[in-house]
């Protein structure tokens, strides 16, 4: 006699199966998911990523990060374990930043009569030499009131969402995606980030000159024009 059971043992095990895969490669992007983030931070069976996008005339540059932890986290606590360079003038972490990218640049403003953070600045070191807020060869946008930095949250695979918290009442679950746009409008404004591509690891200076006297260097650049 035929076990009628197992068709359906086996069926319940696909589900789980797939969507344990389905949570853990979601993303809000068609072509590009956590399997292709290669600057990932920290340690734990939970998993998120950042996503920054800064538009300068026509072009745009969109990186991504990963985050990794256990127990609970929130937006401010990936943005500080991520950001090497920029600061905070108080609250949970006072003082300079010292996360694992030293090429991205994060300015926070701590609100004490609400307990939590704002994000004024984000910065990027394009050209591998130090970041400088003046560099011309650098990422960097910052506002407050005259254009400000778009918060945007996707879940389970959602497409991006406008935030309606900051980044300290942005708890993070396992599959999140996090995305910072600047935008030139009032709040409310803006759109989500485009697809990214992955941050990479700063280039050790003796490489870069390597680079720079092979004339190599336009081979691993990052910045891309956006699409008209």
């Amino acid at each position: 006699m035929k076990n009628k059971k197992l068709p359906i043992v086996l069926g319940a095990i696909l589900l789980i199966i797939t969507a344990f895969c389905t949570s853990a490669t979601a993303s809000p992007y068609t072509d590009f998911d956590f399997e292709d983030i290669t600057f990932w931070v920290g340690e734990g069976e939970n998993q998120a990523a950042f996503v920054v996008q800064w538009s300068d005339g026509d072009d745009t540059t969109c990186l991504a990060w990963g985050y990794r932890w256990d127990g609970d986290a929130r937006a401010e606590d990936m943005i500080v374990a991520l950001a090497g360079s920029g600061s905070t003038d108080g609250g949970r972490y006072p003082g300079d930043l010292d996360g694992a990218d030293n090429r991205l640049y994060v300015s926070l403003h701590w609100w004490s009569d609400y307990n939590a953070y704002t994000l004024s600045g984000l910065g990027y070191d394009l050209d591998n030499d130090g970041f400088a807020t003046d560099d011309p060869d650098d990422l960097y946008m910052s506002g407050w009131t005259s254009g400000y930095w778009s918060y945007w949250l996707s879940d389970d695979g959602s497409e991006w969402d406008y935030s309606g918290v900051g980044l300290s009442g942005r708890v993070l679950s396992d599959g999140s995606w996090d995305g910072w746009n600047f935008s030139g409008g009032g709040y409310g404004s803006g759109e989500g980030p485009g697809t990214p591509v992955a941050a990479q690891a700063p280039v050790p200076v003796l490489a870069t000159v390597w680079l720079l006297g092979s004339g190599l260097l336009g081979l691993v650049g990052i910045r891309r024009r956006a699409k008209s």
